[in-house]
């Protein structure tokens, strides 16, 4: 009975030593994925906004009301490339001055002021574009994820949010129709 208890005494540490070994090379837990994952995603967010080099895809279209509307993010986006911008609004129903159904504004950034939240990984974004019909404000707000809003406002009254996801313009899928003009 003696050896028994020593035995059991002996093999105990040596299960205690085996499990925190396979602790030491257990695999990624998905917590820790995510965190890796999202904090990519804030590094490509940052490198985007800083080198001006980003398309903010459109899912959903808002207009001041409230009223949101599923779109083809293919022919609704805000586009930066440097010094220039492109905002564009389509429809696949129908053929518009721009070819896509919509109106496509393309015009020179006057004012850019990007502030960054370090703690909550988050981005604002303020922008002026003066375009051939019009001149507009674009209020960005970027998430850690790159899900992203961007109110437009005009001289006019009325309003307009583009909701979807920040990519560059590298891996954009987006099609720019003709510019329109007044």
């Amino acid at each position: 009975m003696k050896k028994i208890i020593i035995i059991l005494l002996l093999a105990i540490p040596g299960i205690g030593l085996l499990a925190q070994k396979k602790a030491a090379n257990s695999p990624v837990t998905k917590v820790e994925k995510q965190d890796s994952d999202l904090e990519k995603q804030y590094q490509l967010n940052k490198y985007m906004l800083e080198n001006r080099d980003f398309v903010l895809e459109a899912d959903y279209l808002q207009n001041r009301y409230g009223r949101r509307s599923v779109v083809n993010s293919t022919i609704n986006f805000v586009a930066v490339d440097s010094t220039t911008a492109i905002i564009q609004i389509g429809s696949d129903f129908r053929v518009g001055s721009n070819g896509v159904g919509g109106v496509t504004a393309k015009g020179k950034i006057t004012s850019w002021k990007l502030t960054e939240n370090t703690k909550n990984m988050t981005f604002n974004l303020y922008l002026n574009v003066m375009t051939n019909i019009g001149i507009y404000d674009l209020y960005f707000s970027i998430s850690s994820s790159g899900k992203s809003t961007a109110l437009l406002t005009g001289l006019t009254a009325g309003q307009l949010t583009f909701e979807g996801d920040l990519v560059p313009h590298s891996e954009s899928s987006v099609y720019e129709g003709f510019s329109s003009y007044r």
